[in-house]
């Protein structure tokens, strides 16, 4: 098939203008002739997306510093009053604007967001005693029902995420108690929970419900559900799935005594998954980021695996670092080789 007969990218506009040695402003042109570079409407939509999100973010920020900031001032029923008018403001935006439209969706997020708020309140003031996986896991079951109505990844991207919550909690605090280490203590709640995945029976068990998750939202898209077409819901479980088990592989390699079949099977986990999204998200879904992810998972496998085998010593430092240059390196080609293929399959 001629060059003229194929639809015009950037990739092959750059190749034209490479052999025709165009300059750049030449080139510029040339894409925004095909349509290629965004107008001026298409930046102002999307800094109006950008400054709404971030805007609906600062406002549940604020409500949660007020609570925060006036606590003792405030009188129980003005507590519970202001959380849940903001939660029937933002139903009722969503409502109003459409829960098809860009502020209808952040509305109703927000609205998500103030549920957590009312738990934490109400836990403060009559101090239940509840666990807090039991919050978290009431908090993403009262919201399910938003979710189902409004058809947003960022609903059900919160959910996942509260239900990831209350099962590692319900783990770590029922199930199997852990020590309260110091340095989870210090560093804040994001160290302490990428500890608990030692555990590999944990991170094992982790990885399987996020992947669920990818493989039932992957299955939906292909029945035609057009409002999970977005990638990022896809992108951030592939990252929750592949950190437990990846985590897990890494204390196999660096313990002395782990012999865990566990740690094992978290092992074989990840490079199955890496494995068969290679496969998908380059040829069945073209998903860039994804292989990003499996391939600096393996990436920091292997160097940790060689740095493992050889020991100690200065020479060592040299050699992990012109090994893990040159993984890189050949990732980085091996991408934007994938990359100019689908830009040349249209």
């Amino acid at each position: 098939m001629s060059l003229h007969d194929l639809p015009a990218t950037s990739v092959r506009l750059r190749h034209v203008a490479g052999r025709l040695r165009l300059s750049e402003e030449v080139y510029t042109r040339a894409r925004a002739i095909a349509g290629l570079a965004p107008d001026a409407g298409e930046w102002r939509s999307l800094i109006d997306r950008f400054l709404l999100a971030f805007g609906a973010a600062l406002i549940v920020a604020g409500v949660t510093a007020f609570f925060a900031y006036n606590w003792a001032g405030l009188h129980k029923f003005w507590k519970f009053g202001l959380i849940e008018a903001g939660i029937v403001a933002g139903v009722g935006l969503a409502a109003w604007r459409g829960l098809d439209t860009g502020p209808g969706r952040i509305a109703l997020l927000a609205a998500g967001f103030l549920v957590g708020v009312l738990f934490a309140v109400y836990s403060q003031v009559y101090q239940t005693g509840a666990d807090p996986y039991g919050l978290f896991l009431a908090w993403g079951l009262l919201i399910v029902g938003w979710a189902l109505i409004g058809r947003q990844a960022g609903l059900w991207m919160l959910v996942l995420v509260l239900v990831n919550l209350s099962f590692i909690l319900y783990w770590t605090q029922v199930l199997y108690p852990q020590r309260v280490d110091v340095l989870g203590t210090v560093l804040g709640p994001l160290v302490g929970l990428t500890e608990t995945f030692i555990d590999a029976r944990l991170a094992d068990l982790v990885f399987v419900l996020n992947a669920s998750a990818l493989l039932l939202w992957e299955f939906l898209v292909r029945r035609n559900m057009s409002w999970m077409r977005g990638r990022t819901f896809p992108r951030v479980v592939s990252l929750i799935a592949l950190t437990p088990v990846l985590f897990s592989s890494l204390f196999l390699i660096l313990s002395f005594d782990s012999t865990s079949r566990w740690n094992g099977m978290a092992l074989v986990l990840f490079g199955t998954f890496a494995w068969i999204s290679l496969y998908y998200f380059r040829f069945r879904v073209h998903d860039l980021f994804i292989l990003t992810v499996c391939l600096l998972g393996g990436i920091t496998i292997v160097t940790t695996f060689v740095g493992r085998l050889s020991g100690g010593g200065i020479e060592i430092a040299f050699v992990l670092a012109a090994l893990v240059v040159g993984q890189t390196a050949g990732a980085a080609i091996w991408l934007r080789h994938v990359a100019q293929q689908w830009e040349e399959a249209g």
